[in-house]
């Protein structure tokens, strides 16, 4: 018996690694790029993929009649159509506004969901990034070296019997985990 376990183990472990991917980022120019800061790298992403994502939402949202599930970010969850026709409305005023500034985030401060700057963006940023990373579309560098990474890893993690993809550095620092974003961590202790 032990020694099925034991097999058992091993060729889940083995199905476990032959799902990780390597991903080689795309060489190609930004000309402008939005600057996201997370704890251990700097992403950089064009800002025309933003801007192509904001045009499939006008179509899609009026659709889906702003439905809050067109968003998997735990953050529109609790809005009602309205306040998802209202909070896109507001975001893509502030896009349409801004769209020649500067934009960087940073894990390192609060952004607030409402708020009426640059962080009123934020939500739809976190909604593209795991796609865009799969895609080899981000520009990664690493924090503690300030190099751009030549290429990073993608790997599936479990939660609640669903799959969510988390982006490591070649070293295995976590870049990006899309479970942090798309869903809520509740841990009931002594449940």
């Amino acid at each position: 018996m032990k020694k099925r376990i034991i097999l058992a183990v091993l060729l889940g472990g083995a199905c476990s690694v032959s799902a990780q991917s390597t991903i080689i980022p795309h060489e190609y120019e930004k000309k402008d790029s939005i600057f996201y800061q997370v704890p251990n790298a700097v992403l950089i992403v064009d800002k025309l993929d933003l801007e192509d994502y904001f045009k499939n939402l006008d179509t899609l949202l009026v659709q889906k009649e702003y439905n809050k599930t067109v968003f998997r970010n735990i953050q529109f969850s609790p809005l009602n159509p309205e306040e998802v026709q209202r909070h896109y409305g507001l975001a893509s005023k502030f896009w349409t506004a801004s769209k020649s500034n500067p934009l960087s985030y940073s894990t390192d401060r609060i952004t607030l969901f409402w708020n009426d700057n640059e962080g009123i963006i934020l939500p739809y940023i976190d909604e593209i990034l795991p796609d865009l990373l799969e895609a080899g579309k981000v520009q990664v560098v690493d924090r503690t070296t300030n190099k751009r990474v030549k290429l990073y890893k993608m790997d599936y993690e479990d939660v609640n019997g669903k799959s969510f993809r988390v982006f490591r550095l070649e070293k295995g620092k976590i870049i990006w985990r899309e479970s942090e974003v798309f869903i809520e961590q509740v841990y009931n202790a002594g449940r």
